[in-house]
């Protein structure tokens, strides 16, 4: 009998969105908003794509909890661990860049295409943006067009550039 690793769901609070976090002892592997999906929902979608089981969790574990408070000072938090091996080198290289824009600031997609020695590949970019498994704290929504516009997002531009007012407000705030 093999004995697979512990899964675990539990929520968060980010920009005053509640986060739906699944992890292991390696890392966050994916997060959805709480709003867009049910806990029942999120567990069977995760379990049909890694055939694992998922528990909920009434809390998340300390080292998660301190990353996410880094991360809602900072807008990155290098103590957050993500489990983002099962993804191509590309995507991973592409989430890694994304992670260092600072909170409450921009990028584009090509100057990302730039920063992963891949100055053509902006498309591809926006591809690998869109399949980010962990919205929110691999800070996709950061990330815009040449021409300034919001671009594309996965749960729509109208919460893309909602949160990136809340982050420019908290800013001013901080």
């Amino acid at each position: 009998m093999v004995i697979k690793p512990f899964h675990h769901i539990g929520l968060a609070e980010i920009l005053e969105e509640q986060l739906w976090l699944a992890f292991t002892k390696s890392g966050i592997c994916a997060s959805e908003l709480k709003k867009i999906i049910t806990l029942k929902d999120f567990k069977n979608q995760l379990e049909e794509k890694t055939g694992n089981n998922f528990s909920k969790v009434d809390s998340l574990p300390e080292d998660i909890e301190e990353g996410i408070d880094q991360w809602r000072v900072k807008g990155h938090s290098a103590r957050l661990k993500f489990e983002i091996s099962a993804y191509s080198s590309f995507q991973q290289k592409v989430w890694r860049s994304c992670s260092r824009i600072p909170f409450g600031e921009t990028t584009t997609y090509s100057k990302i295409a730039k920063d992963i020695n891949n100055p053509k590949a902006q498309r591809a970019v926006g591809s690998a943006l869109g399949a980010n498994p962990i919205p929110l704290l691999i800070p996709c929504h950061r990330v815009i067009r040449n021409d300034g516009s919001a671009g594309e997002y996965g749960y729509g531009s109208h919460l893309k550039e909602l949160l990136l007012k809340r982050e420019k407000y908290a800013n001013v705030l901080g």
